[in-house]
């Protein structure tokens, strides 16, 4: 009898499995029922810049892939110049000047199945740009300004940096004194000037070059990038740039910019033309 109830219960349970394997699982069931319109795209990530030249073109893309995807893009107080052919990346001119100061570049994303994103919108600060009538020469003179890092390490400049024309690159002199003398401790005997790339586009390149020799004999290098403004009533220069000691071996700004300079890792000469 004990046999008999165990094979019923072996033939139930059979017959409860046989069942199940005939019908679909829940994955099973939802595959069967997606619809390629179900997906809702958003245009997850972009890469670009959040500030611009007047005149100047950049470039823009989306940061990421979907198969089937297009992407379109439009612009406010911009021109799209071109759009690559898989449409994530586009090329924007900004030659005009927004009343609000702001241009606007908005991308959208369409699906294979042809459902379409809301607009994920860059908002870009445009500056003027006023170009050297003169080349570098337009440079050349006498600045005063700041000089340094930091809420206690921002120093004075009166006149006291001075630029002039090395072949085909802007010499700057007179950087970095009171900084070196101050926070430092030593004093700038021989060099104190670099030299510096003005690029057409406002922006300037300082490669690593010998900057220079202090009163404990102590060499020291420099590098930096900054940019140029030749609008308004006379021109101006900001440079990011740090020093390199050495002896160390390390770069200044680098090492004791947490602790000194509000967590930056650079110094700022930031100077208008006198």
């Amino acid at each position: 009898m004990k046999n008999k109830i165990m094979a019923c219960i072996a033939f139930f349970l059979a017959a409860v499995l046989l069942l199940a394997s005939c019908g679909k699982s829940y994955i099973e069931e939802n595959q069967d029922a997606y619809k390629p319109t179900d997906v809702i795209p958003v245009v997850i990530s972009t890469s670009g810049p959040t500030q611009a030249l007047q005149t100047f073109s950049y470039d823009f893309a989306v940061s990421y892939s979907r198969s089937g995807s297009t992407w379109a893009w439009s612009v406010v107080d911009a021109t799209v110049q071109t759009v690559s052919e898989d449409t994530k990346k586009a090329s924007v001119l900004f030659n005009v000047l927004p009343a609000g100061d702001t241009a606007l570049v908005k991308v959208t994303e369409t699906t294979i199945a042809g459902v379409t994103s809301a607009e994920k919108i860059l908002k870009v600060k445009v500056f003027p740009f006023c170009p050297l009538t003169n080349g570098l020469a337009d440079l050349v003179g006498t600045w005063s300004g700041t000089d340094g890092q930091g809420p206690d390490y921002i120093y004075d400049v009166t006149s006291s940096v001075t630029t002039t024309v090395s072949g085909t690159k802007l010499s700057v002199a007179g950087a970095n004194v009171a900084f070196m003398a101050d926070f430092w401790g030593e004093n700038i005997v021989s060099g104190g000037s670099f030299l510096v790339t003005v690029n057409p586009n406002g922006t300037l390149d300082i490669p690593q070059q010998a900057f220079c020799r202090t009163d404990w004999d102590a060499d020291y290098e420099i590098k930096g990038t900054g940019t140029w403004d030749n609008c308004g009533s006379s021109p101006t220069l900001k440079i990011n740039y740090d020093i390199y000691y050495k002896d160390g071996p390390y770069w200044l700004a680098a090492r004791y910019g947490a602790n000194y300079f509000g967590g930056k890792t650079y110094l700022t000469l930031n100077i208008k033309m006198d």
